[in-house]
């Protein structure tokens, strides 16, 4: 019997482990390419609008997505807590964070899902960030909408799994 609880008991700890992974991340595009801000697969794209459902098995840090200014940061939609895989799932809580960058302003929401109800973030107004630049954290399993300045559309496309701080998404 206990060697079953210690197997238990390391199975959680080895999950825990990998899914609190934090891999920094830099790539080789241009210096004004915007990069996703997170891990995940697309579930919505339309123009300037992105949304990205990130599942147990991506990282949930959340990357810069340009060099940028933090503009605000905002915890919105206190309370609402639907499946992040839900369409509704735009209004749940969450934090939004306004990145000023050479185009214009970067909207970026990391929000909840059903179960977990934890972002962290490591940023503050004014900071002055690289792109790639780790900046936040949601636990287990989330979504993190995006919205680009008036004069970027988004070259991705609903299904495409995209790695924070690395792909291109305009």
């Amino acid at each position: 019997m206990l060697n079953k609880f210690v197997l238990f008991i390391s199975i959680i700890i080895l999950f825990l482990l990998y899914f609190n992974r934090s891999p920094n991340r830099k790539n080789r595009l241009q210096d004004n390419i915007i990069v996703s801000p997170c891990d995940g697969k697309v579930t919505y794209s339309n123009g300037r609008n992105i949304s990205i459902f990130l599942s147990v098995f991506d990282v949930h840090v959340q990357y810069v997505p340009i060099k940028s200014k933090v503009i605000d940061i905002k915890t919105v939609n206190v309370g609402n807590h639907i499946l992040a895989t839900n369409p509704k799932s735009s209004h749940n809580e969450g934090v939004r964070v306004v990145f000023r960058c050479q185009y214009g302003d970067i909207v970026v929401t990391q929000r909840v899902g059903f179960f977990v109800r934890r972002i962290i973030n490591s940023i503050k107004k004014n900071d002055i960030l690289n792109r790639s630049d780790k900046y936040g954290f949601i636990t287990f399993g989330s979504r993190v909408d995006i919205i680009l300045p008036e004069n970027k559309i988004s070259c991705l496309k609903v299904g495409d799994k995209l790695i924070g701080g690395i792909t291109r998404i305009s």
